[in-house]
């Protein structure tokens, strides 16, 4: 992990007193953000497709009109992030035209393993972030 030190030193005298005071910042390099603020963005796509695909298994749960714009809509959208997952299991289809599509939900958990597993691989590949910041400070009373 790279990081950027800092340290600066400062003394403050008074007609009672000195006091020194040893700062030491310790913050993550510009490279450590970048791929901290990377894996935030991930974690984003990802929050977003587990809503759509939550939105998408609601709405058939319900038994959502499909001819409603904004059902379409969401059931279009979702049905490319659905699909490698379609023929896993059949819906199980109930009264009202309720409809259980366990491949929405396997989709979402693949979905969250990908997000975790693509974060922990870009963590371990540049480091983690993290910054110190160590203060020590020294008073002392003039003779």
């Amino acid at each position: 992990m790279s990081i950027e030190r800092k340290e600066h030193v400062e003394v403050v005298r008074d007609a009672g007193y000195e006091r020194r005071q040893q700062v030491s910042e310790i913050a993550p390099s510009t490279q450590t953000v970048i791929v901290s603020r990377v894996i935030q963005v991930i974690w984003l796509l990802i929050a977003i497709v587990i809503a759509l695909l939550g939105l998408r298994f609601v709405l058939q749960l319900l038994a959502a009109n499909e001819g409603n714009a904004f059902a379409n809509f969401i059931f279009q959208i979702t049905s490319i992030m659905v699909a490698p997952f379609a023929s896993l299991f059949a819906p199980a289809t109930g009264a009202n035209g309720i409809v259980v599509e366990w491949s929405t939900l396997v989709a979402g958990v693949a979905y969250l393993f990908l997000g975790w597993l693509l974060t922990a691989i870009i963590r371990i590949l540049f480091g983690g972030t993290g910054s110190v910041r160590r203060v020590r400070t020294i008073e002392r009373a003039r003779p």
